[in-house]
């Protein structure tokens, strides 16, 4: 359609050739004239009643200024006619203004209602929302009514003005034209990180000269975007039946933590006993008056059956153990879940529980009359290693039952392709078979026979393999397992021991490079080389991180600057900081997260070598060993490596061809 086209609206009752031009209709404008047509609509509908009543038999249009009366007919009849249409036509012209005045108050909304507040927060940091009410109207607003539906995890603390009954209702006389009003509630939300919470707002007004209720509404999102503590857990993936068994949790406040107290609640099955929450022992802190010894870690007290009440954490790591026992095995497995939860308590009302942080365990019932327990670097449970690390096993085992057991057949299953074979030592001499390493009583004589109570160590060792081309179809971890027969019997389903899992860490690895020259033979460096005493050499150092495996997080490299070794102010990063502390005379590239989708991650920096007469004739050295460290995201393992120092000689660089020794 072109820019020419018009609308012609027929005005009244002129003639077909009186329009009114006028440009397209807005979304507005064709709505009023969609009412307008129905309206005419109805008149016309209603004209051709009136017309179908003044017609004669034969359908013609009676003149009613000729029309004749019959007698019986009379003027009380007309005139009760007559009042009957005008009632009529009253009561849909009454309806018709009350409608579109309405609908016109309605939608010009003389009342406006918004939320101010934070759009992120950690859980249970106190903060407000904000209320606003307006009356944009030009007629005053009466009988306000504002009702306030909190999110699940929200806690109400105080508000201002305070409501009127149950912490969410309001009620306000009036409100003048063009004026507002604020509400300011104050609480905090508790709940799991990373979750949002929607506050809505229901506001009830009467405009002046109306009898009718009008009704305005909002809502308001909230992030929680942490908790502000640190949870990790240990525990082995099985549990021996009729045996004490143990989940180890780890907790630490984060800088910004508003979680000072909590109820852990433990659900499981009925088969499971729990036997108790527990601090784990940590050296204890005398104060410089002796007598009392400071505390280390939370105060653990008992809540109720499964629950336990956490306080006083302090600022460093604290841990503490749940034991518990799996009397019978009526499944493979049992589910365990750690609840952690914030208390909520009103007057007169039950306590609430907020629930912020759940891990969920499936941990496997292992049945056997005789009772085996394995431990991988002194600890049955899953745990990170890394590569080229030595793995250190320990298999102990006791004959629980009430009789003798003859010719055991013990097997170590270890279940990697990532596991140095050549490199084990087992001094019980064990026969290895693909991946797995058995015992009987021709390697240990005590498996002959073994009387009821009487127990054992194998011990053996082997190392992972270095770090290799990464193939992510490949499962990077070591899984672990003992199983047990009798001499001649096939092995029991329930004949086996625990199962340790070690995720081996990430391939992190940093390249560090002490240069005079780069390797376009262009100095980067400047002065003598090697360098003299009373004179300075500029030396620069490079440093390039390698990562492959899994994300990082808290990654963070240092250099400690001995003496006549200074920070030259020029350095470069391509990401996280790279800066100098002046404190500690370090140099610290803050990393922090560091995603394996990093295309590059380098620094350089320059340093200042100014070699005193003690230095003559010797190496100096330059970095005495940078320390590397990072937490693994997947295996939630520290990774800390400390690499080689570096000294004058510029191991690193093969173009400055000197021997590093200060003349």
């Amino acid at each position: 359609m072109s820019k020419n086209n018009e609308i012609r609206i027929k005005q009244g009752s002129s003639s077909l050739s009186e329009f009114v031009k006028r440009p397209l209709a807005s979304d507005e404008e064709a709505e009023a004239f969609e009412e307008y047509a129905v309206n005419e609509a109805k008149e016309e509908e209603i004209k051709d009643s009136l017309a179908k009543i003044y017609q004669d038999d034969q359908g013609n249009r009676v003149d009613v200024k000729k029309m004749l009366i019959k007698p019986k007919r009379g003027l009380l009849f007309n005139l009760f006619t007559f009042l009957i249409v005008l009632f009529v036509f009253g009561g849909a012209a009454y309806s018709a203004y009350n409608y579109v005045y309405l609908k016109l108050v309605a939608s010009q909304s003389s009342a406006a209602l918004e939320f101010n507040g934070k759009k992120e927060v950690v859980a249970g940091q106190e903060f407000y929302y904000e209320v606003n009410y307006k009356n944009e109207d030009k007629a005053s607003l009466s009988k306000i009514e504002i009702k306030i539906t909190y999110p699940e995890d929200f806690i109400f603390m105080d508000s201002e003005p305070m409501p009127g009954r149950n912490n969410n209702f309001w009620e306000i006389a009036g409100l003048e034209p063009h004026r507002s009003g604020v509400i300011r509630i104050k609480g905090k939300l508790v709940g799991l990180a990373d979750t949002s919470q929607t506050i809505l707002a229901d506001m009830l007004y009467r405009p002046q000269n109306f009898s009718s209720e009008f009704k305005k509404s909002a809502s308001y999102e909230t992030k929680i975007n942490d908790i502000g503590l640190d949870f990790s857990f240990d525990n082995s993936s099985s549990a021996l039946v009729n045996e004490t068994n143990e989940i180890k949790v780890k907790l630490k406040t984060k800088t910004e933590n508003y979680i000072n107290n909590f109820r852990l609640n433990i659900e499981h099955p009925a088969e499971v006993d729990l036997l108790g929450a527990e601090q784990v022992q940590a050296p204890v802190d005398l104060p410089a008056q002796a007598g009392m010894a400071k505390r280390v870690g939370p105060v653990i007290a008992p809540d109720r059956p499964d629950s336990w009440l956490l306080s006083d954490f302090g600022k460093n790591e604290n841990e503490f153990k749940i034991k518990f026992k799996i009397k019978e095995k009526k499944q493979p497995n049992v589910s365990i879940k750690l609840k952690f939860e914030l208390p909520e308590s009103a007057v007169n009302q039950p306590i609430k529980y907020h629930l912020f942080y759940q891990k969920d365990f499936t941990i496997d019932a292992v049945k056997s009359a005789l009772n085996i327990n394995l431990i991988a670097n002194g600890s049955p449970f899953d745990q990170g290693a890394d590569f080229g690390q030595t793995l250190n096993y320990s298999i102990n085992y006791t004959n629980k039952g009430e009789a003798t057991m003859k010719d055991i057949i013990i097997m170590a299953i270890l279940e990697s392709d990532f596991l140095d074979w050549p490199s084990l030592k087992d001094q019980n001499n064990g026969q290895v078979s693909g991946n797995a390493i058995s015992w009987s009583k021709q390697e240990i004589p005590a498996l002959a026979e073994l009387p009821s109570g009487a127990e054992g160590v194998i011990d053996f060792s082997l190392k992972l393999k270095t770090a290799a081309e990464i193939d992510l179809s490949k499962a990077y971890q070591v899984k672990s397992y003992v199983r047990y027969s009798l001499a001649g019997k096939t092995a029991a389903a329930d004949s086996q021991s625990n199962t340790i899992i070690n995720k081996i860490n990430s391939d992190l690895n940093l390249s560090e490079q002490l240069r005079y020259f780069n390797d376009d033979n262009i100095a980067v460096g400047s002065g003598p080389l090697p360098p003299k005493v009373g004179q300075t050499t500029g030396l620069k150092v490079y440093w390039a991180i390698n990562n492959n495996l899994h994300e990082l997080s808290d990654l963070r490299i240092s250099a400690a600057l001995p003496a006549n070794v200074a920070w030259d102010g020029k350095n470069r990063s391509s990401v996280g900081s790279l800066d100098y502390d002046s404190q500690t005379n370090q140099v610290v590239w803050q990393v922090g997260r560091l995603p394996v989708t990093a295309y590059k991650a380098d620094a350089e920096f320059n340093l200042n070598v100014s070699p005193g007469e003690a230095d003559r004739n010797k190496l100096m050295i330059i970095l005495p060993g940078t320390v590397v460290s990072a937490v693994d995201s997947e295996t939630k393992t520290p990774i800390n490596k400390t690499l080689k120092a570096k000294t004058t000689k510029l191991e690193g660089d093969n173009l400055a061809n000197t021997d590093g020794l200060v003349e």
